[in-house]
């Protein structure tokens, strides 16, 4: 027997439909599912530090089946090449294969301790900054300038290299000290400016508000894992 065209095309729709149908079922069947395996993620230093690492133990709570690797640096992973499940990066990247999911925001602050005020006056203006010692975070090409708004016009402020570290903790522990001011993750200092460790300078301009994505690579069918991490990720850091 041979098929009409009309028959051979209603076979290929029927095939396309019924695997569509098959997905569905194992969608529906995963979402009541209990999570478990590896997860691996791969986060920027500074998040990972302050706000990640706290936040996991919650999730390992919830989901018990389920084991965590957190891979902590700011070096750009291959997702698929080095096998993560989803990576965590402050900004867009350029790679359009993966997909990008909103988590949180952080915003860059000029922070000092008292110490530091005392000694060298409390700048007001970003000239007056500049004549001032610095400690602050550089990786690669990350770090050298940071923008700002002030009345509708964005300030691009090339930060003095006076004394660079790779780690955003390293330079708030030396900028703790009084020996220079910084620019660091509103995350990071927001306690430290409540407590009277560190005072904010230049409150006037408004930094630019910098997001942080969860990236994962495209994918018809979600692991389960990867989705209940990506919502508690949402749900945790959405304020």
């Amino acid at each position: 027997l041979n098929l009409t065209d009309a028959g051979f095309e209603f076979v290929q729709k029927s095939a396309g439909l019924l695997e569509e149908l098959d997905h569905m079922r194992n969608m529906v069947r995963e979402r009541h599912d209990t999570p478990r395996g590896l997860l691996r993620v791969s986060c920027v230093t500074a998040f990972g530090n302050e706000c990640l690492a706290p936040a996991i133990p919650d999730f390992m709570q919830r989901y018990p089946q389920l084991s965590v690797s957190v891979d902590i640096g700011n070096r750009l992973v291959d997702l698929i090449g080095e096998h993560y499940d989803v990576a965590l990066r402050v900004g867009p990247l350029s790679d359009s294969s993966l997909i990008a999911q909103k988590i949180s925001t952080q915003k860059i602050v000029f922070v000092a301790s008292p110490d530091f005020c005392q000694k060298f006056g409390t700048p007001r203006s970003i000239d007056e900054i500049k004549d001032c010692p610095s400690v602050t975070q550089v990786s690669g090409e990350w770090g050298r300038t940071h923008q700002f708004n002030h009345h509708g016009a964005t300030i691009h402020f090339d930060v003095p290299q006076h004394l660079t570290m790779n780690s955003a903790r390293a330079v708030k522990n030396a900028c703790l000290t009084g020996y220079g001011y910084s620019l660091l993750p509103d995350f990071m200092v927001d306690k430290d400016i409540r407590e009277g460790r560190l005072v904010r300078l230049l409150p006037h301009l408004e930094p630019v508000e910098q997001p942080i994505y969860a990236f994962y690579a495209q994918r018809r069918h979600m692991p389960q894992k990867m989705r209940v991490f990506v919502d508690f990720l949402r749900e945790a850091f959405r304020s």
